[in-house]
């Protein structure tokens, strides 16, 4: 199999231009530009602090035990 790539470029302007929000858009618009990392960071905390144990190999082999009697 044999791939037939060509180079291509990419071009930047490099003049600035100013794009103006509608005043009844401004507010929504800066609504979706607030960042979640903080919510997330919280949330990826309280999924480590609870699902960590689950993970555990000595939780998991006590399960496996208990579910197939072994």
């Amino acid at each position: 199999m044999s791939f037939n790539i060509e180079r291509k470029s990419v071009r930047f302007n490099l003049t600035p231009f100013i794009i103006n929000e509608s005043d009844d858009k401004a507010q929504d618009l800066q609504e979706a530009r607030k960042s979640d990392f903080m919510q997330r960071k919280a949330d990826a905390a309280r999924f480590d602090r609870l699902l960590s144990p689950i993970f555990a190999l000595e939780h998991r082999t006590k399960i496996w035990h208990k579910l197939y009697n072994t």
